[in-house]
């Protein structure tokens, strides 16, 4: 069913940007030159003060940490044919999400993996934080702090 949409003005505000002095040249593929402050194929560093330890791939989280003892309710296998991923947290609890490429197997420490938190809702039942990709491909794990946890995962 399509929708009828408005169309409202848009107003936009441009601001010079400066790029740190500790900041990479290079070249992209069209011959443009483009500053970047990482360099391209680098990883990204987890500054927080807190890091979690990742469980291995399966696996719940450890007894220490800031996602201690959460265990596993959930897990999205990667898959290049994936148009969409959705999940919704409808707990009264904070939940955990572990992205990885999904090369790892079972039992091993997940390859390239990001962690994120999902609040949870005021109540059990209530709709708290989510999160959807329509470009991520790799293995996608959900974490609650007990079993029962009411979480949606929809893929397509």
């Amino acid at each position: 069913m399509l929708r009828k949409s408005r169309l409202f003005p848009v107003f936009c505000a441009f601001a010079l940007l400066t790029v740190p002095a500790s900041s990479q040249t290079r070249v992209d593929a069209n011959g443009t030159i483009v500053q970047s402050v990482a360099p391209a194929g680098s990883n990204g560093k987890d500054y927080s003060g807190n890091q979690p330890t990742l469980p291995s791939v399966g696996g719940a989280f450890g007894s220490t940490g800031s996602y201690a003892n959460y265990v596993l309710i959930a897990t999205v296998p990667a898959s290049a044919a994936r148009f969409n991923i959705d999940v919704e947290n409808n707990s009264g609890a904070q939940i955990a999400i572990v992205r990885d490429d999904g090369t790892a197997a079972i039992g091993s420490t997940p390859v390239n993996a990001s962690v994120f938190a999902l609040g949870g809702g005021s109540a059990a039942g209530a709709q708290g934080g989510s999160w959807s990709s329509q470009t991520f491909k790799g293995r996608v794990q959900v974490y609650a702090p007990v079993g029962a946890a009411q979480v949606a995962v929809m893929v397509e």
